[in-house]
């Protein structure tokens, strides 16, 4: 018997009650996280390339230029929406 069944599963395989079965199934799984040792991470590590500005590939300058100006745009425009909904919220009656 796999320990990837449920406890109803396990219980019509055994001929038990449900209820015995999910205590006897929480004390097995308790023990076996309490055996897991903890994970130690080490050594060297390789990761792909990471894009923090998005656009040219190896020139941020190129788009950091037009991200300025678009960022104030986009934070206007989201705060005239954000008032808008307070201002236009549904009625509840």
């Amino acid at each position: 018997m796999g320990l990837n069944l449920s406890n109803c599963q396990i219980a019509r395989e055994l001929d038990l009650n449900e209820d015995d079965v999910q205590a006897m199934a929480s004390t097995l799984r308790e023990g076996l996280i309490a055996k897991v040792p903890d994970v130690k991470l080490e050594g060297v590590v390789e990761i792909d390339e990471v894009y923090v500005v998005a656009g040219h590939k190896g020139n941020p300058a190129a788009t950091q230029k037009k991200a300025g100006q678009a960022d104030a745009a986009v934070l206007k425009e989201r705060r005239a929406a954000a008032l808008w909904k307070r201002r236009n919220r549904p009625s509840s009656g």
